[in-house]
């Protein structure tokens, strides 16, 4: 059957990071369908400043819909129920050949399910963390996608155990990484500590001082160690400078001992993941990244003492760091609320500079870790984004029936 795929693709982002990657799947889309000499295609939704510069065409901005906390969504209610009544309604009219949802599931799992009822083709790409949450979100992606392209190898399994047609197509992160790795060697500095404290203002406060505090107390074993802090580019420098300096003067050192031994940057946390031998992460993706940089570290973690009660009951999975999770054992140490302390941190830093064969042990764990992921994850979503549209290219009765049966079937 001759496949009709000249009309427009749909895609929604809704923050930063899912702009990030839905621009990196559409300049993937466009290669593909001209390797398989198909027509253009136009693509619109939702789109931040990386997409538009794609030619996007933009029916709402990522920045009217970037809202985080609870608070701050019950006061923009009003606003995003209009820009979700918007791109429903534009949806319904251009009738694209396939919805692609990107990540932001507090508005993506509501709007797939009514895009999905209107019969449309549907995907999720890069999925919430449905493992970790229960079985609510998962449930919605079973009955409402077509398709759940998926970032991380260990989802796969939980997915398709439930009746969702996932496919796992590598991760965005080791393509970076890989890119960032053809022009800067990867070269260890001795006894350089990477402290990673996270990217956002509480975090920073909240886990800073406990890096400090570890590395003076690392220094006083280790004379030689030195370190360095990534700042991320949407935080005040002064403010990270600030906290570590006040933490530093309560341990008795100076400013000028605190800016001798620990060095501070801007966007450079590739380069400090690169080149130090030993890496204190904070937990998320920076895990995952660290691990492709074969840096040996250790995974640290604390919130308030509600918030921690609150996260125990609804996690639902063994390990909090991506790197454990991808292996399902402890192949890096966690050391998460009351037992994220300094002498914990310190202890397993002196283990892995001082013993040559553990740490050679963990860095061929990190390296095994990365042949997990396949090259090239946009393209490989691409194929299997343009596949499930020749896939559904049918009547809707029986679009439908083939769905649930694949589901069923799983």
């Amino acid at each position: 059957m001759e496949q009709n795929l000249s009309s427009g693709i749909c895609i929604i982002a809704g923050e930063a990071s899912g702009d990030a990657q839905a621009s990196l799947l559409i300049k993937a889309m466009k290669d593909e369908f001209k390797a398989r000499d198909l027509p253009e295609k136009h693509f619109f939704g939702c789109a931040g400043p990386l997409m538009r510069n794609e030619g996007f065409d933009c029916i709402i901005n990522v920045e009217d819909l970037a809202v985080f906390g609870f608070t701050e969504i019950i006061s923009h209610y009003s606003v995003i129920s209009k820009l979700y009544k918007k791109i429903l309604q534009e949806i319904k009219i251009r009738k694209p050949e396939v919805v692609i949802f990107v990540d932001y599931p507090g508005f993506n799992l509501r709007l797939i399910q009514e895009v999905y009822a209107l019969g449309f083709t549907t995907v999720y790409h890069i999925p919430p963390k449905a493992w970790s949450h229960g079985e609510g979100r998962t449930k919605i992606l079973q009955e409402n996608s077509h398709l759940v392209t998926s970032i991380l190898p260990f989802e796969i399994q939980f997915f398709k155990e439930r009746g969702v047609n996932a496919k796992f197509i590598g991760n965005p992160l080791k393509d970076a990484v890989d890119a960032y790795l053809t022009s800067h060697p990867n070269k260890k500095v001795p006894y350089k500590i990477g402290m990673l404290p996270g990217s956002r203002k509480s975090e920073i406060k909240k886990l800073l001082p406990l890096l400090i505090e570890a590395f003076i107390n690392l220094s006083e074993r280790l004379d030689k160690v030195t370190g360095a802090i990534p700042i991320a580019k949407t935080l005040d420098p002064n403010f990270v400078k600030d906290i570590a300096r006040k933490t530093a003067e309560q341990f008795g050192r100076s400013k000028e001992w605190l800016e001798e031994k620990i060095s501070f940057g801007i966007g450079n946390a590739y380069e400090v993941m690169n080149t130090s031998s030993y890496a204190w992460v904070c937990s998320g993706t920076a895990t995952l990244e660290t691990a492709f940089f074969s840096t040996p570290m250790s995974v640290f973690y604390k919130v308030s003492p509600i918030t921690a009660m609150i996260v125990k009951r609804i996690l639902k999975v063994k390990y909090i760091s991506l790197v454990n999770l991808a292996t399902n054992r402890e192949t890096i140490p966690e050391y998460i609320q009351e037992n994220a302390l300094a002498i914990n941190l310190v202890n397993h830093a002196l283990k892995l500079l001082n013993d040559i064969e553990i740490r050679s042990e963990m860095i061929g764990e990190l390296v095994e870790i990365q042949k997990m992921f396949p090259e090239n994850s946009a393209n490989n979503a691409a194929k299997e984004i343009i596949n499930t549209i020749e896939k559904y290219d049918v009547p809707l009765e029986q679009k439908f029936r083939i769905h649930k049966d694949i589901w069923i079937q799983k």
